[in-house]
């Protein structure tokens, strides 16, 4: 009888490792990095929740005409459709304003950080230029515009 041995290699895998200017300034990208997902997230809600109003809003003003019959019936279930979705709508946009107002302070506070050369080291260094680069190209956020797209 024969025993069945797997070897598992150690296959540990490196995180990479991002050019961080300090320990503070890593907690406050991460910060603003959940931030700014849950803000596009609530964008992406929020476009399709202006679909879905606008699709039944113009349902509910054509189907009265393509079916004269049942039209009515149909056409006042959606208008209550619509103002339970316009309702909803509305409060996805509020939530995406106020998102956007904490997404802009963190972008804006991470932006003035970088220009003072906030890091942790006494000697002249590039970390200011190696993190903005390591953001744009991992996360296609600008830190040298003033604006969040």
């Amino acid at each position: 009888m024969g025993v069945l041995c797997q070897y598992v290699g150690d296959k540990t895998v490196e995180s990479p490792n991002p050019p961080f200017p300090s320990v503070r300034m890593a907690q406050l990208f991460f910060e603003f990095l959940g931030r700014y997902n849950e803000w596009k997230l609530a964008r992406r809600q929020e476009n399709v929740g202006m679909i879905i109003v606008c699709t039944l809003g113009l349902l509910a003003l054509i189907i009265p005409w393509l079916f004269p019959k049942a039209g009515i019936a149909v056409s006042i279930v959606l208008l209550i459709l619509f103002y339970f979705s316009t309702k909803h709508y509305l409060e996805l946009n509020e939530r995406v304003s106020h998102l956007y107002v904490n997404v802009h302070i963190l972008h804006h506070h991470l932006t003035g950080k970088l220009e003072v050369g906030f890091c942790d080291h006494q000697e002249p260094c590039n970390c200011v230029d190696n993190f903005r680069r390591y953001v744009l190209t991992n996360y296609n956020i600008s830190f040298d515009t003033g604006f969040i797209r």
